[in-house]
């Protein structure tokens, strides 16, 4: 559970950066995002679900990452959300190679 309480082995917290809601920002990892997939800086579960199609010509398989953490971020831990999650949590996402470290 992501509380931002240290339970000793993990030093760093989950980021979140309130610049992710601006569209130009979100489209660095969700190209096909569009300001009416956007309410209040939330994006729709429903249009991250666009991204976990799988298919043989995809070549951009670190956007399906991408939409896929958001996705279930949005999906299983802030259910009570109507159906959208904070594009300020893309920051969790853009650097995966961190993602071990968070809190």
């Amino acid at each position: 559970m992501l509380t931002s309480l240290s339970i000793g082995r993990y030093l760093t917290q989950v980021p979140y950066d309130d610049t992710w809601s601006i569209l130009s920002n979100a489209r660095q990892l969700l190209p096909n995002i569009d300001s009416s997939h956007i309410k209040s800086g939330n994006v729709s579960i429903a249009h991250l679900r666009t991204y976990l199609t799988i298919a043989a010509d995809r070549e951009d398989d670190i956007t399906i990452v991408h939409a896929f953490i958001l996705f279930m971020m949005g999906h299983l831990w802030f259910q009570t959300a109507n159906d959208t999650v904070l594009l300020g949590y893309l920051a969790v996402v853009a650097d995966l190679d961190s993602a071990a470290q968070y809190d």
